[in-house]
């Protein structure tokens, strides 16, 4: 079969952010030729040539951009096996290793042209070859094999790519430093698990000692471990990467010595944060720490691609736990255990830290999940640390819920639980005793989260009796939203914790009907379009022991705001006890329906509860005392009043009683809760 060089370099897929991977593949070569060598002075040089020639900037502050790279080792050479492998495509020569034949296909991938010249041992004697490797002539062109006699010359190979191409010229890195590091990123597991070679970038004038850098900059964390799941030993072995631009902590798996993918660890260890190195406590420094892991397993499944593994299921499906059959979760589990026995001690201080701030965020501003801290530990050491407050309540949040639901099940499984004989009972009272207990932990702590909500709105209703920046008082609608949401009904707010009416009375919270800020023409089927606009009005629950087959509602409330401060009242139409007249006139004279069609009656014997909330000014005060003489409370922030006429009990409060009352009301919750 004949292979189109040209068409199989094309459908190869090589991304412009993997510049550098042709570079890599030579690296590998070169590796792999100073192994068969079996010589211990190996070495790799790396030369960078620029499109100018420059030992460090260019005149405008940038790198001149590399144009081509020479790569020289003195392993092998171009000895007849690995010539041949190069004229095949896909070769499977170097299969053993994990290579897949198509490594030089992307050096034509990324330059026009490479250059090889290598001596090489043939029977005894030195060679000398020249190849040519381009789409001309369909790949590989052999320019030269000729005999060596001078005995002094040492082998070698070097490979000269030539003419960087777009878009792999932009994206390749231009320092030196840059280079060198990535070249030990990408080789890292060959530095860790094997001895490799001495590797040297050279850039003009400057010098970059790659294995100078790695143990400068890195050190061994513990002594090889090895886990054992199913038979197969896995080694983990760990460093610690003081110098490494990434601050992500990862997990490498390995086959032949080369990566073929990692894992980022602080998906799996919690108190580890991806961008934080650890501190070391010997020497204070930070290090990322990055763990290697391989095994004969690995070696001979990893998949042609280099991408994952064969035979590893991603989980158990019945019949793989009798074939021994390994699944992806439990080479996770066993390998992050193993690795997090490492990192414990380090992040003990890390894990303390967090637990504490857990602990003060919950006891000052969120109470309600104080059940957190007994029954749900280990979902507390999941969390990871340095959150913001918003974050961690979010977590704290989905936490208490899962409880709740857990805790919901285990209720309804121990209540089906039939008791069938005595011997059961002991065991069944000892699971309803702790499912009681966590109940009731979790009830108290509901309470308590209510508890605060009220001091919360204890606290904003007084704020909005203070003046603003601006020196101006709250609206009206302020106060009023804070009470019961505006223009709305009791059918369209029907959850306890959206309405504060407690904060007047807390019998307002039990009512059947309320219209706040609803004018009441606007109400259902009422007989007048009326526009006065009580702003609430509440029907009571209907009297059950009457003989009508209408029952009427047993009472009556209107509750009117004042803006805070308000001093311009009249002595007729326009003060609150002539407006709150006006409404109980037009509500008796009156009939309509609620929701359900039904009619809602209100009898001349029907008691009205009228509250007007406003400031005690001094218009206000003459007005109840001289014109409608109301009497003052005892506590001088209040006036109350009963009108036979209309059957209505009035009380004036002021905003000051209002907040007094409700924190005096609350006071032995909010000490309860130390608040």
């Amino acid at each position: 079969m004949d292979i189109n060089l040209e068409g199989r370099v094309n459908n190869i897929s090589l991304h412009p952010s993997k510049a550098l991977s042709p570079l890599f593949e030579a690296i590998s070569n070169s590796i792999h030729a100073i192994e068969d060598r079996n010589i211990n002075n190996g070495y790799i040089d790396i030369q960078i040539k620029r499109e100018v020639n420059q030992t460090g900037l260019i005149d405008d502050g940038n790198f001149s951009p590399i144009d081509s790279f020479i790569i020289i080792d003195n392993g092998v050479g171009f000895d007849s096996n690995n010539l041949k492998s190069f004229y095949t495509s896909d070769s499977l020569y170097k299969k053993s290793r994990g290579s897949k034949g198509i490594g030089r296909l992307l050096w034509l991938k990324a330059f026009t042209d490479v250059f090889i010249e290598s001596i090489y041992e043939n029977e005894g004697g030195l060679h000398k070859r020249n190849l040519e490797f381009n789409f001309q002539n369909n790949g590989v062109k052999q320019i030269s094999d000729i005999r060596l006699y001078d005995e002094d010359i040492d082998i070698y190979t070097k490979i000269e790519f030539k003419n960087f191409l777009s878009p792999y010229r932009g994206q390749c890195p231009q320092k030196i430093e840059t280079i060198g590091k990535k070249i030990i990123e990408h080789y890292i597991s060959y530095f860790v698990l094997e001895k490799v070679p001495k590797i040297r970038l050279v850039d003009g004038k400057d010098e970059f000692d790659i294995n100078n850098y790695f143990d400068d900059n890195l050190e061994p964390f513990t002594d090889e471990n090895v886990v054992k799941i199913k038979g197969h030993d896995f080694h983990i072995k760990s460093i610690k990467y003081y110098d490494y631009s990434d601050s992500n902590h990862k997990l490498y798996y390995c086959a032949n010595n080369r990566t073929v993918f990692f894992k980022q660890l602080h998906n799996f260890i919690p108190d580890l944060v991806g961008s934080q190195k650890i501190e070391d406590s010997d020497s204070s420094k930070k290090f990322t720490y990055l763990a290697f892991v391989r095994s004969t397993f690995f070696d001979e499944n990893v998949n042609q691609g280099r991408t994952g593994f064969n035979n590893i299921i991603d989980k158990h499906e019945g019949f793989t736990e009798q074939l021994g059959l390994l699944t992806n979760k439990e080479i996770e589990e066993s390998l992050v255990d193993s690795v997090y026995n490492n990192l414990h001690p380090f992040l003990e201080n890390i894990k303390e830290a967090k637990e504490k701030e857990i602990q003060d965020y919950i006891m000052r501003n969120a109470l309600e999940y104080r059940p957190l801290l007994k029954y749900a530990r280990k979902q507390l050491d999941s969390i990871k640390p340095g959150l913001s407050h918003k974050k961690l309540d979010l977590e704290l949040h989905k936490i208490k819920s899962e409880l709740e639901l857990s805790l919901k099940k285990q209720g309804q499984e121990i209540l089906n639980t039939p008791l069938e004989n005595f011997d059961k009972y002991p065991e069944y009272r000892q699971q309803y005793h702790s499912f009681l207990e966590k109940y009731n932990d979790l009830g108290i702590n509901k309470l308590a989260e209510y508890v605060v909500h009220r001091k919360i709105i204890i606290e904003l209703f007084s704020k909005n009796l203070e003046r603003d920046d601006r020196d101006r008082y709250s609206l009206e609608s302020d106060i009023h939203e804070i009470v019961f949401p505006m223009r709305a009904t009791s059918d369209e707010i029907n959850s306890f914790e959206k309405q504060n009416l407690w904060l007047i009375d807390e019998r307002l919270s039990y009512h059947h009907y309320l219209a706040s800020d609803k004018p009441l023409g606007q109400l259902p089927n009422f007989t007048d379009n009326s526009s006065s606009r009580p702003d609430i009005l509440i029907f009571n629950n209907p009297i059950v022991f009457v003989e009508d087959e209408r029952p009427p509602y047993s009472s009556v409330t209107i509750v009117e705001f004042k803006r805070p401060m308000r001093k311009n009242y009249d002595d007729n139409q326009e003060n609150p006890i002539s407006q709150v007249a006006s409404y109980i006139s037009q509500i008796r004279e009156n009939t309509y329906t609620d929701k359900n069609g039904k009619l809602i009656r209100v009898r001349e014997t029907t008691p009205f509860y009228v509250f007007v909330i406003c400031d005690l000014t001094k218009k206000i005060r003459y007005i109840l005392e001289d014109v409608v003489g109301y009497t003052k409370m005892p506590d001088d922030d209040g006036y109350f009043n009963f009108n036979r006429n209309s059957n209505a009990y009035i009380e004036v409060l002021s905003f000051d009683k209002v907040v007094r009352d409700a924190k005096l009301r609350n006071s032995i919750l909010f000490k309860k809760l130390g608040i």
